[in-house]
Parts: structure tokens; sequence; C-alpha cells
């Protein structure tokens, strides 16, 4: 017997417990007979004033990562999604692939099942853009955080040509930055010399600005909650082409 609404599959969705962007962009992309239950890593509303505030945050998150996780399995989710990225590539790739392989043995032995991790989805998404190694970046981070995107998408071979953060002041206040502010970050960080524009933060809105800036800009514009729940459609065989959200659901 499968759950009554997903009845193709039923997805965990990991969030801190701050973050409202996520289960909506997710629930806007959602296809018919996929369900999603989502569980959170609590952490505090941190005021984020300073680069120290943003390092103390993301430690906040991962300290609670384990225990959201094996409350996100109580449910018996056929996959876990993290619904957060900072944390995900923090110090490059090497320690990104030791914590996916802490947390999806853990998925594997509790509930039988695996888990999207934001940093191996970037690269999973990547690499269905061959031709782009020369990347813009905009995130709601303070520059600090910023560096770590760097750092691990250097990892795996691509070159940041420019990032620019809207340094926002709590993990509440991502989800209240507008588009127009989002749109000037695109604007500071696209060029000639730049392939692909990527978004890292999950609580920063974007999967429909993304889509619509990717015709204008005629290349591709990658939202981080776009390339998640891609990754986890994908990986568990639901390859249904979704539109309005950007060129990856749409074509790959």
């Amino acid at each position: 017997m499968s759950d009554y609404y997903g009845y193709r599959k039923k997805f965990s969705v990991l969030v801190p417990s701050t973050n409202t962007a996520v289960e909506t962009e997710y629930h806007m992309m959602r296809p018919e007979g996929v369900v999603l239950a989502t569980r959170a890593c609590v952490i505090p509303p941190f005021s984020v004033k300073t680069e120290e505030d943003f390092v103390n945050m993301v430690k906040a998150i991962g300290a609670a990562t384990e225990q959201g996780l094996r409350d996100a399995l109580t449910c018996q989710p056929d996959h876990v999604i993290f619904g957060y990225s900072a944390e995900t590539f923090w110090d490059g790739k090497d320690r990104s692939d030791r914590e996916f392989q802490k947390y999806n043995a853990i998925a594997q032995d509790v509930g039988g099942c695996n888990i999207t991790f934001g940093a191996q989805a970037i690269l999973d998404a990547l690499s269905c853009y061959p031709k782009a190694r020369r990347i813009g970046v905009i995130t709601p981070y303070m520059p600090v955080g910023d560096q770590q995107v760097v750092k691990f998408l250097g990892d795996i071979g691509y070159e940041v040509v420019r990032i620019a953060g809207h340094k926002s002041d709590s993990p509440v206040s991502i989800a209240h930055e507008s588009f127009a502010k989002t749109r000037a970050l695109v604007e500071e960080v696209n060029g000639d010399d730049v392939d692909l524009i990527l978004q890292a933060g999950t609580n920063l809105f974007f999967v429909e600005l993304a889509a619509q800036l990717e015709k204008e800009l005629g290349k591709p514009v990658l939202a981080i909650n776009a390339l998640t729940f891609w990754h986890a459609l994908r990986a568990n065989g639901i390859n249904d082409r979704i539109r309005g959200f950007g060129s990856l659901l749409a074509e790959h």
C-alpha cells in the first residue's frame, strides 16, 4: 500500500525551523502523486549582523541536523530532501562528501531510503550544462558564506567569476528579500564572461524569477530549490517535465 496522495512517492523535506521558502516552492513545483512532509531542524531566529553571527547560525543548523533527519524518517518516506544549502558545502567538497555519506547512511539504516543533499544536487545539476564553466552566483549570505560557495564550486571544477549576497540580517528575513533586490544581484554578477547564474540559500524565493531571467538573459539561471527538488524527483524515477521554474526541471 502507498500514501493516499503520495501514491508515486513520499518525500520528507528537512528544513531549518526558520525557513518558509522551501516548502512553498516545492509545492509549486510538485507533480501529481508526490506528497511532501516538511520537518524541521530547530534553530533560533538568529540576528545576523556579523560574519561570526552567520557562522554560528550555520553551526546551529549542523548541530540540529541528525535529530531533524531522524524525526523526518518517522513518516517512513521514500526519500529525504535536505532543504538547506550553506551547511552542505561548508569547507568544500571533501567535508561535503563526508557529511552526505554520514546522513545518507542514517537514512538507509533507519528508513531504508536515501537523501538529496544541496551540494551533491548542485554537482549533478551543473553536469546537465556541460558548456557552462564560468559561473555568477547570488546568495542571501554574509561574505564568509559566499566564500564557502566559491570554495565548493572550485573544488568541483567551476570558476566563480562574481558573487554577490543580500547579507540578510536573519534566517527569517531571507524570505523577505524582494524580487527587485534579487534581480539587482543577478545584474551585478552577470556578464558576457558568465556562462550560468547559480543561486544558493534555500530560504530565498527564486524559482519563478529564475525562469523569467533565463528567458531575458539567454543563459541558464539555476535556483537551489529547483535543483534539490529536481534531484529528488529524478533519483526516484519521476521524470516529469515541469514548466515554469526554469530549464532544469523542464528539459532535464
